[in-house]
């Protein structure tokens, strides 16, 4: 499992075969060592030395981000990379014909899932603003296979996204509806909520890929820039719907959270979760990637974390042997 340390004041401290969370001397909290995966340290958060040496000797990454959701940085050993691998990964960045044929599968399946996910949520509401948005996005996903670059099908993907995103404000209760999809900082507590849940699953998918020895800032769709995982970008495309926009939804809808959850920062106009509505969102984010279904298997159903490692095992395999196709992105039903 990973721990995700919110409080404020709270201590992660090594005691014999467990890791115990504690707060003002007292313990609030304990996870046996060996079903710790990974850590997450929120601002105001703190770590001791001897823990931390703990988590590197058992491979344990961990990573700091701000209590809005901000990356500041990440510890782990270095056991993991694979250099040959890595320089595989490189190669096949270069390759412009590999690049587009990624890049298409992973745009046309973010779109896919998002009309999926619009006719699901759709379907008692029956709204005719949502089914003509529906229309009009479905007759543009089958132009990704054709678009020439990456440049066109990342037009095509921004002019679906605007639909999408005008459709699920439709369909959003009516104290949190939205003007489209802001972000840096997120202006409104639909687009909060998107934007914390990216962050999550951001670096989920970035431990998934360090996991399986690739290098998480070099991407096949998203431009490679300074300090921007765009590996982990790309992966994001096809979960973004199925993991977050649909929790988002189902937190919404169902009452989970209001507008007394949010602070609204003066200076940047800025809106962001407080800390124990933040760490109510955490719980049914861990919640949603343990529960298990069978998008990747008829047989066997498998959790979404364990489906993500699924999908970076089967982008290795699509890099060492130089061929997209071995790609198969998840699709929801």
């Amino acid at each position: 499992m990973i721990l995700y340390l919110s409080e404020p004041g709270s201590v992660l401290r090594k005691k014999g075969g467990r890791y115990v969370i504690e707060l003002n001397d007292n313990k609030i909290g304990e996870i046996p060592a060996e079903k710790l995966e990974a850590v997450v340290l929120f601002s105001g958060t703190n770590i001791t030395s001897p823990c931390m040496v703990s988590l590197f000797e058992m491979g344990i990454p961990v990573t700091w981000l701000s209590s809005r959701g901000k990356f500041f940085g990440r510890a782990e050993l270095t056991n993991h990379v694979n250099i040959e691998r890595q320089r595989e990964q490189f190669r096949r960045g270069e390759d412009e014909e590999f690049c587009l044929a990624l890049a298409r599968k992973f745009i046309k399946a973010k779109i896919r899932n998002s009309l999926v996910l619009l006719r699901r949520y759709n379907r008692n509401l029956d709204l005719s603003t949502v089914r003509n948005i529906i229309d009009e996005i479905q007759k543009n996903i089958n132009s990704v296979d054709a678009a020439p670059n990456i440049s066109v099908l990342n037009g095509l993907e921004g002019y679906t996204s605007r639909l999408y995103f005008q459709a699920l404000s439709e369909m959003v209760r009516d104290d949190f509806k939205f003007k489209g999809r802001n972000r840096q900082p997120p202006t409104d507590p639909f687009n909060s909520l998107l934007s914390f849940g990216y962050t999550l699953l951001m670096y989920e998918i970035y431990t998934a890929i360090i996991n399986r020895g690739l290098h998480p800032y070099m991407g096949f769709l998203h431009r490679i820039k300074r300090g921007h995982p765009a590996l982990a970008s790309d992966l994001m495309e096809e979960w973004r719907a199925a993991l977050i926009d649909a929790l988002v939804l189902s937190h919404i809808q169902r009452g989970s959270v209001s507008w007394e959850d949010f602070d609204v920062d003066t200076n940047e106009g800025g809106v962001y979760l407080r800390k124990t509505a933040s760490r109510t969102f955490i719980k049914k984010f861990e919640e949603r990637l343990r529960t298990k279904s069978k998008y990747i298997s008829d047989i066997e159903p498998v959790s979404f974390r364990d489906a993500i490692d699924h999908q970076v095992m089967l982008l290795v395999k699509a890099i060492e042997a130089a061929d997209p196709e071995l790609y198969k992105p998840v699709l929801l039903r």
